[in-house]
């Protein structure tokens, strides 16, 4: 079991030592491979096809439903209204922004009724959908902060490093583009900042727990990734 013993002996003589980039740390190579993902290159670069996009799009709109759960557990769970506000500012991006992207992509790419309302879930996506479930409904807050600094903070990573080719699909670039921006940026500071305040505060039991949970997040999302990937897109070797 990771302990808050092996957290400080990481963080000795290091200048700027976050407990955020020691969780990533301890997280490798789970969080280079999602953030290095080869379908996010294949989509900035327009290599991924329109059907392609739309699948991926299908199973990562199964997250939308299960997240906003969460965030409302983290809004009721929030020690303080200035937290409340923040994630409820994200809610409301969540449910209108992103949402809307979701729902312009399906009829753009004419996803059936059926797909939209009852999709065949892949097992990967089933199992990150039980995680967001299970956090809301046994986490505390720095659990649910955990979850979110991973989800948020992988998606601004691989949004940063891809390289948009000229002519990319405007979904496409949209997508991308919720999740490299001033506003996105500042909200994954706020988060990783406020992990790692909250995190300080915990008995050993309870880091542990935020530390599996952190691991146990980026697993998932590296696993819902290779699943979602078209087998063209898959690593050589």
């Amino acid at each position: 079991m990771i302990t808050c013993a092996d957290w400080h002996t990481w963080a000795a003589g290091r200048e700027s030592a976050g407990i955020t980039d020691w969780l990533r740390e301890i997280s490798e190579p789970d969080w280079s491979a999602t953030v290095n993902h080869p379908l996010f290159d294949a989509l900035a670069d327009g290599r991924l096809s329109g059907n392609d996009f739309a699948a991926y799009m299908v199973q990562d709109y199964g997250f939308v439903d299960p997240f906003t759960a969460l965030i409302g557990h983290a809004i009721g769970q929030a020690p303080t209204m200035e937290d409340r506000v923040v994630l409820g500012q994200f809610m409301g991006m969540l449910t209108s922004d992103e949402n809307s992207t979701f729902q312009r992509t399906f009829e753009a790419f004419d996803v059936p009724a059926v797909q939209r309302d009852t999709p065949a879930y892949l097992p990967e996506t089933r199992a990150f959908r039980e995680l967001l479930h299970d956090t809301g409904q046994r986490g505390g807050y720095a659990e649910i902060l955990a979850v979110l600094v991973v989800t948020e903070w992988v998606y601004l990573e691989w949004a940063q490093r891809v390289t948009r080719a000229e002519g990319l699909h405007p979904l496409m670039a949209e997508w991308i583009d919720l999740h490299d921006n001033p506003t996105f940026q500042e909200f994954v500071a706020w988060l990783r900042r406020r992990l790692e305040e909250e995190a300080l505060a915990l008995d050993e039991t309870d880091f542990a727990r935020i530390t599996e949970r952190f691991r146990d997040t980026v697993a998932k999302e590296r696993a819902f990734h290779d699943a979602v990937q078209p087998s063209r897109y898959a690593p050589l070797g």
